[in-house]
């Protein structure tokens, strides 16, 4: 085998080289990857695409970093995708899981927050991740949400010929796949992205002095930079020219006004407990249908009293269900709805949930779980930050700093913590100097990172400048792109 100097020399003087030694180039990056401190990205380098997109993974690449966690799933007909969560509707347009629909079918929901892609942001399938994987000889970490995709996500990394790209596998849901003697683990140092200490350069020196060959991060620029590469400013240009299919009309848009408030109102049953599957069933799709009329509210910037009433009591009555992918989605839809068509009733009715623990849901709280009690009504708790920064004032800003005065113990008795997210959303509610240094002093270091990060996204704006050079002077060399 010709050595890499002279592949690349033959790249170099002809244009292109055998698909061999193609091959083999892309091996010998691969390996050399593997030697070194392999930087990989947690679904993709998310500050700048969204999250699981073609366009966030090779934003990892065009930044200097090695590789991508990747979250797998399936849908209906087969088709392996790129996608983390169980619930379709914090990302999507829609309800339900990925498992639920057709591939084509899947394609049709808009993504609520699609970023500076638009139409090119859409769900890629696993084959199109790998390709591009292979263009950059980049490094990748199979986390494989649902089971009985080994031997077909096996297949395909053997026609690719990639099976040296992959250095991690969640085996939980793919034991053989672990297995495969043609796997080969690279173990991490460990991850710097769970509490933003990605962008703190004293925790990104600790981490690298521990063994172990890889680090995980959301945001590579703070180890890239420590590790002394040349940071490459990401594209503004989607990875291919195929934009998210057209929207599916809603299953409620041939309905009226009139018909989306009975749907609405049609609550009877919403502290119900059902207790047998067919009683689930039908419960479940009963939530569903308040869900998706609200929903269709939101589309239609639908908000007459009455209609905001129903909402409001939708938001309180949230259906009980002890599937908590059924649980309280009409609830955070009528949330939602009341948030995006700017009631004025929201900001109070969003402290309301976050400080929500509700006895009613004892009923159909899983023991499994080991949570409190509020953690059932995470669907509510977890949309409210994303839609305050809508209502810039007093309130909304003293909501956010009531949370982040909080212990975490007692956050942990309201939810699932949300420090960044609050602290993101002050910013997003008053972006200045002296909200930022404020969070620039909170005691977590998610709220540091996550200001920090919000900082260097408005870099060109000079409280966001003056900020960083007075609080975190290094992070101005996250910016300093060699182009």
């Amino acid at each position: 085998m010709k050595s890499l100097p002279c592949l690349l020399l033959a790249f170099v003087v002809t244009g292109s080289v055998a698909a061999d030694d193609t091959a083999a180039i892309r091996h010998e990056r691969v390996a050399a990857r593997r030697k070194g401190t392999a930087v990989i990205c947690h679904r993709g380098s998310s500050e700048f695409a969204h999250e699981n997109t073609l366009e966030a993974y090779r934003a990892t690449f065009e930044l200097g970093a090695d590789g991508n966690e990747i979250d797998i799933r399936v849908t209906r007909d087969g088709v392996i995708v790129c996608f983390h969560d169980d619930m379709l509707d914090h990302i999507l347009d829609t309800f339900g899981d990925a498992a639920d629909y057709d591939w084509a079918e899947l394609q049709t929901f808009p993504f609520r927050k699609p970023g500076q892609f638009g139409e090119f942001c859409r769900i890629p399938t696993l084959e199109e991740v790998l390709l591009l994987h292979r263009r950059y000889a980049g490094l990748i970490h199979l986390d494989i949400k649902r089971p009985g995709l080994d031997a077909a996500i096996g297949q395909m990394l053997e026609r690719l010929d990639m099976w040296d790209h992959v250095i991690s596998i969640h085996g939980q849901n793919a034991p053989e796949l672990a297995k495969d003697a043609r796997f080969r683990s690279l173990p991490y140092k460990g991850g710097l992205y769970l509490d933003r200490s990605e962008v703190d350069p004293q925790a990104i020196v600790a981490m690298l002095d521990n063994p172990g060959g890889g680090v995980l991060v959301d945001d590579p620029r703070g180890v890239l930079v420590h590790l002394k590469r040349k940071l490459q400013r990401p594209s503004s240009k989607p990875v291919t020219e195929t934009r998210h299919a057209a929207p599916s009309s809603s299953p409620l848009a041939k309905q009226s006004e009139a018909e989306l408030l009975a749907l609405l109102n049609d609550a009877t049953d919403w502290d119900a407990i059902p207790q047998t599957e067919p009683d689930r069933t039908a419960k479940a799709q009963s939530i569903r249908r308040r869900a998706e009329a609200a929903e269709e509210i939101r589309r239609r910037k639908l908000l007459t009293p009455e209609i905001e009433a129903a909402l409001v009591r939708r938001v309180r009555q949230r259906s009980l269900h002890p599937e908590w992918m059924h649980h309280g989605i009409d609830g955070a839809a009528a949330l939602r709805a009341l948030g995006e068509l700017h009631s004025a009733q929201f900001i109070d009715l969003a402290r309301e949930c976050l400080w929500r623990d509700d006895p009613a849901v004892a009923a159909v709280l899983n023991p499994e779980f080991k949570v409190p009690r509020s953690w059932t009504d995470f669907r509510t708790k977890l949309i409210v930050f994303d839609l305050v920064p809508l209502f810039p004032g007093e309130a909304a800003k003293q909501l956010c700093r009531d949370y982040l005065a909080l212990s975490d113990d007692e956050a942990r008795q309201l939810g699932t913590l949300q420090f960044e997210a609050a602290g993101r959303a002050l910013l997003a509610l008053h972006p200045s100097t002296p909200v930022a240094a404020e969070l620039f002093n909170h005691r977590r270091s998610d709220v540091r990172g996550r200001t920090l990060l919000s900082c260097l996204e408005r870099i060109d704006e000079p409280w966001a400048h003056s900020t960083l050079e007075s609080e975190a002077p290094y992070a101005l060399k996250f910016v300093k792109y060699a182009d």
